[in-house]
């Protein structure tokens, strides 16, 4: 068992996650949820979402790491979506791609994890062309982009060259990403609900967490494949989980826009 990928998950679980896990809290600012029954629709409706990507994933597995990959690079363009064109998609998709550049064999075998033997070819050209397309839309833009931002990429486009794949991952998700979310939710919220906030957090990260070690508690069985059954749970978790937290953000977004 690779210590350096329990390390990763752990990080990724209890840093990166929570971010997520005020989702619940976002649909209350907005209205989504504003007594008990809509509590119960709302959860019925965001867990249905998630066993709905993972059964897609188990069913197509190559075609659900593709639309995992696009929706990613949309989902982190959006921390720089007020920033450059097209809702930072050329940010979310040059960062996503470094690795498949820095590390193509790497992310290959990764991949191949994830489409459960299947060849990752396609997937990883994909990844390389997003990057690509990203750092064409980036320059295009780099006018726009203050000094701080740009030290940002040069950071990322070193960390990406010299860590591995998962641990670039680690520090983008858990460095950048996560903490842009929760400050910018914590500055929405008014003082006497942030207390609120931190329990609904806490409880649906600690569940979240419940899940993931119920479904790999029989890992033992797979004892000459752990690592990869544990980038499965990984990934495939953090892609159920993202379709909704994306939808919930999509949402609120058009909302503010009417």
């Amino acid at each position: 068992m690779d210590l350096s990928l329990i390390l990763a998950s752990c990080f990724i679980s209890l840093v990166g996650l929570p971010h997520g896990a005020l989702d619940p809290v976002v649909a209350y600012r907005n209205g989504l949820i504003n007594d008990w029954r809509s509590i119960i629709q709302f959860l019925v409706l965001y867990t249905g979402i998630v066993a709905a990507v993972v059964g897609l994933w188990i069913l197509a597995p190559v075609l659900s790491l593709i639309a995992f990959l696009l929706i990613s690079s949309l989902h982190f363009g959006r921390d720089w979506r007020t920033k450059i064109s097209l809702g930072g998609f050329g940010y979310g998709a040059f960062i996503l791609g470094l690795p498949a550049w820095t590390h193509a064999q790497q992310v290959s075998e990764i991949f191949g994890f994830l489409v459960f033997g299947a060849s990752s070819a396609f997937p990883l050209i994909m990844l390389q062309a997003a990057g690509v397309l990203g750092a064409l839309l980036l320059a295009f833009d780099l006018r726009r982009l203050s000094s701080i931002r740009k030290l940002e990429l040069i950071l990322l486009a070193g960390i990406a060259w010299t860590l591995e794949p998962l641990w670039y991952f680690v520090v983008y998700f858990c460095a950048f990403h996560s903490p842009r979310h929760l400050i910018a939710e914590f500055r929405q919220m008014r003082p006497e609900t942030r207390l609120t906030a931190y329990i609904v957090m806490l409880t649906i990260t600690i569940a979240t967490l419940a899940i993931a070690a119920v479904s790999g508690s029989h890992i033992e069985r797979y004892a000459d494949r752990v690592d990869m059954v544990i980038y499965q749970v990984l990934f495939i978790g953090l892609a159920a989980l993202t379709v909704p937290h994306m939808c919930l953000l999509e949402w609120v977004g058009r909302k503010h826009h009417e």
